[in-house]
């Protein structure tokens, strides 16, 4: 029996964070055996600034994983996000002109292709493209087209670009300790696969990643990705104000934030103190945690405001029923409820990776590896192992 050892590396904020798993390809199975996540200097907003930090960061998350697991890895995916990906909608089709008309993979693939001939800006590349769905000589709502019959061959696909310096820089990152990637995906169509339900995706649901660095947006109409958008800020921004507020360092506030934070008047359970290092660290003094929810609340809330105006653009937003929250920022209490206020959302829950065919150790279903173990996922479920249709 062979057991493929993947690793899926989320490129984020400021950070590395990476997920060894165990693929069988024969039970379909996905075990998460070795996880780590490293803070990078030459990260931000999911983007390289500094080449040499970023590649002294991959090789310690690569080794730590190796070493870990006492295996070399199969196969190497990475994740991105950032303000210079962009998403949008095409339509590509493909006659059958031969006489039998049953329609072969070779055709699907044929038509995909098409629907990604488009020209795009000089300076980007296309990362991925989703099919939307499929229509037959006019037949509308077809998932799978494959072995049915019929001339004409229509798809709609969600194709997401990025700036080719952005992503060179990043391969050349990576691939300086001497790595392979072997595929590299939009972040958030990762995530989407393993955080929501294929009921969600077909009511209508609204995905948003709260980072540090960019908050991604993903919205699902009729099961089927319609819009995606990276924002250039997060929830570093809650820390900033945190520590311009109570006059601490910024590693005290975040600190503070992770301990304390809240974002919603009904969290407040008590009026207890919290103790608050000054610049210098030679001082402590306290605050109450009313005050404390002061300065969140008002920037939670305006990042929710953010999001809304993005996806009041895309002309989907009436269309998504249920809000789902993940990443970092998703652990504040508060957080579903200032969502549901601020974004316009009746329905929302915070969301965690699906333990449908994963599985392992408890901190691997945190949100800090959520796309991490959602790529590793996304890798192994389409069969990219056995030479599957690949990402970049």
């Amino acid at each position: 029996m062979k057991i493929n050892l993947i690793a899926g590396l989320d490129i984020g904020s400021g950070k590395i964070t990476a997920v060894a798993a165990q693929y069988d390809g024969q039970s379909n199975s996905l075990r998460i055996v070795s996880g780590v996540s490293v803070p990078c200097k030459g990260l931000k907003g999911g983007m390289v600034s500094d080449i040499r930090e970023t590649s002294a960061a991959a090789a310690d998350v690569i080794n730590y994983l190796e070493e870990k697991t006492n295996k070399d890895l199969t196969a190497l995916y990475v994740a991105v996000r950032g303000e210079h990906l962009e998403s949008f909608t095409n339509h590509g089709t493909y006659n059958i002109s031969r006489s039998g008309k049953e329609i072969t993979s070779d055709d699907i693939e044929q038509a995909v292709l098409n629907a990604r001939s488009i020209p795009i800006k000089n300076d980007n590349e296309i990362i991925s493209v989703i099919p939307q769905g499929f229509s037959i000589d006019r037949q509308r709502g077809i998932s799978n087209p494959e072995g049915m019959e019929g001339s004409l061959l229509e798809v709609d696909v969600h194709i997401t670009t990025g700036l080719s310096s952005s992503l060179n820089n990043l391969n050349k990152a990576l691939t300086r300790p001497g790595f392979r990637i072997d595929g590299t995906f939009y972040g958030l169509m990762c995530l989407a696969d393993s955080v929501l339900t294929q009921e969600e995706k077909d009511i209508g649901a609204m995905l948003i990643d709260l980072g540090g660095e960019t908050i991604s947006i993903g919205l699902y109409v009729d099961g089927a990705l319609r819009f995606s958008r990276d924002l250039p800020f997060g929830c570093d921004l809650i820390t900033r104000d945190i520590a311009y507020a109570l006059h601490t360092p910024k590693s005290a506030a975040q600190e503070i934030k992770e301990k304390h934070g809240l974002c919603f008047p009904s969290f407040l359970s008590d009026e207890g103190d919290i103790a608050v290092p000054s610049l210098d660290g030679k001082t402590v003094h306290n605050v109450k945690k009313s005050f404390l929810l002061d300065i969140i609340q008002p920037r939670v809330q305006d990042l929710f405001e953010q999001v809304k105006i993005c996806v009041d653009k895309s002309g989907f937003a009436d269309l998504a029923a249920v809000g789902i929250v993940t990443g970092g920022g998703s652990l504040m209490p508060g957080i579903t409820e200032q969502c549901s206020q601020s974004a316009g959302l009746k329905n929302v829950r915070r969301g965690l990776v699906q333990r449908d065919v994963i599985s392992g150790d408890e901190q691997y279903f945190e949100p800090l590896y959520s796309t991490a173990v959602s790529l590793a996922a996304y890798a192994a479920r389409r069969d990219l192992l056995a030479g599957g249709a690949a990402g970049r």
